[in-house]
């Protein structure tokens, strides 16, 4: 049986003039465990160490900083995940119109008015072995919208969420799974 997947970008700028210069990073080349397993219920925090290893690999390869998780951002995620996964469907807006920075407002990583922020997002289902955190990363990195927020140099957080449930409308009975990245950076003063 063949699997399936699906992906899609968000990225939301506000009008914040910060920019950050990533230092070239040369790491060697090293394998991230667990990159071909498959979600269930209890590996759920190794597929979401597994997709951040493959995504940090990818930023210090173009020579980017790697990302730093984020608890906050992780609630967020986490979060639309489990709603994408629960209410049936795939995109970046909940069915009540909770939106990414709605999201991050809630769980506290945009914490005031007064602080500027970057924000980005990507999202990504799949079947059988089209689930792993390495085709997901894969599938994200062969798409430019993905790509260019895995890749953003200003870009300092991040968060993954998994689900091993896919919306049913989705899975067309087949295991499978759904991911949430979100990106952020908080630019203070």
């Amino acid at each position: 049986m063949l699997g399936a997947f699906a992906l899609a970008a968000c990225l939301c700028i506000p009008a914040t003039g910060a920019t950050a210069s990533a230092g070239q990073r040369s790491g060697r080349h090293r394998a991230c465990a667990h990159a071909r397993l498959r979600p269930t219920r209890k590996n759920l925090d190794l597929i979401r160490a597994a997709t951040l290893c493959l995504i940090n690999r990818e930023r210090v390869l173009h020579g980017e900083r790697p990302l730093r998780p984020n608890r906050r951002l992780r609630r967020a995620a986490q979060g639309h995940t489990a709603s994408m996964a629960s209410h049936d469907y795939f995109a970046h807006v909940g069915p009540r119109g909770q939106t990414l920075l709605a999201r991050m407002r809630s769980a506290g990583y945009i914490y005031s008015s007064r602080v500027g922020y970057e924000v980005g997002e990507n999202i990504a289902w799949g079947t059988l072995s089209l689930a792993t955190p390495r085709a997901i990363v894969a599938a994200w990195m062969a798409s430019p919208g993905h790509r260019a927020n895995i890749l953003d140099a200003h870009f300092r957080d991040t968060a993954i969420g998994v689900s091993p449930h896919l919306p049913s409308l989705l899975s067309r009975r087949q295991t499978g799974a759904i991911y949430t990245q979100d990106f952020g950076v908080i630019i203070t003063g």
